[in-house]
Parts: C-alpha cells; structure tokens; sequence
C-alpha cells in the first residue's frame, strides 16, 4: 500500500521509490523524483546522498559530488558512520579527475573508520598507481588485507603495490 503524506515514513519512502527506479533503470525518473525531494526539503540528508548515488551511478561525476556536498554539509560535524559519505563523494570527485579533492575526502573517511578495509584498499591502490606514498600505501594495502583476508581485489592491490616495489 502506500505510506500516506502526513507520515513520518513518507520521505523515506519516497528516496526509496527513486532509488528503485534507478534500479530498474530509469535513472532520468530518479533524478527528477530526488531533485523534486530535494527542492521540497533542502535539508534532507537522505535524498541528497540518493541523488548523489543516482547520478554516480550514471556516470554524473560532478553532479554526484555536488549533491553529496549538500549532504556532508547537511550533516555537520562528522561521525564514524558518515565514512561512506566522504568515500562516495571521493569516487565522484575521482570521476571528475579531481584527484586532490578525492584524497581528501578519503583521508576524512579513515579518520572517520581507520579500520575500513574498502577505504585503505582504495587510497592505497591510487597511490600505488600514482607512484606516490607508496611505504604508506603498502602499509594500508596489508593492514585492509589482514582485515579482510578473503577479498580478491585487496590480495591484487597488495600484488600490485610489490610489483610496483620490483618485490617479485
């Protein structure tokens, strides 16, 4: 049935309702339904992040990052659960080949969750890739793969980082 307007649930509803529809592929429907939340509440956290998902997701880098800035800014000082904010607004910031923006959301995401895997894999590999910080980088990749030991693409990040090293 539907959740009737007055609800407290009918916001969450309706970002759920966009975010299906981006599933099912209509991403155009999505973005129209989350920027219509957005316009009739400019506050809500949850329909930015979702809009900034959508556009992510198609490939929208600069209107992911937009969107996801109007949600960190939303939610003011940050707690260890906003790390997948700072890291989605990070791929968008990559997206966009915003490189410094990107470190720097991702640096914020590790003080936020310093034992993430998904995020020491991420700015470990970039830096490999980059040839920079690559001591450092190596310590994240091992410390993401003694977290997460079974994860194909961390053991590939690690066999990259000692590649690069000439560590064969």
């Amino acid at each position: 049935g539907m959740v009737d307007k007055s609800s407290v649930y009918w916001r969450l509803a309706a970002v759920e309702i966009a975010l299906d529809e981006a599933r099912l592929g209509r991403n155009d429907a999505a973005i129209a339904h989350l920027k219509a939340l957005t316009v009739a509440d400019p506050a809500d956290v949850e329909a930015w992040t979702a809009l900034g998902d959508t556009y992510r997701s198609t490939s929208k880098f600069a209107e992911a990052a937009d969107a996801y800035s109007h949600a960190v800014s939303l939610r003011g000082d940050a707690r260890p659960s906003d790390w997948p904010l700072y890291f989605a607004r990070a791929v968008a910031e990559q997206g966009t080949k915003d490189w410094s923006a990107a470190e720097v959301d991702l640096k914020k995401a590790l003080l936020l969750s310093p034992n993430e895997p998904t995020l020491l894999n991420y700015l470990g590999y970039t830096w490999v890739d980059q040839n920079r910080n690559i001591p450092e980088a190596l310590a994240m990749l091992e410390k993401a793969r003694s977290l997460k030991p079974t994860d194909g693409y961390i053991a590939d990040s690690v066999g990259w980082a000692y590649y690069k090293l000439g560590r064969y």
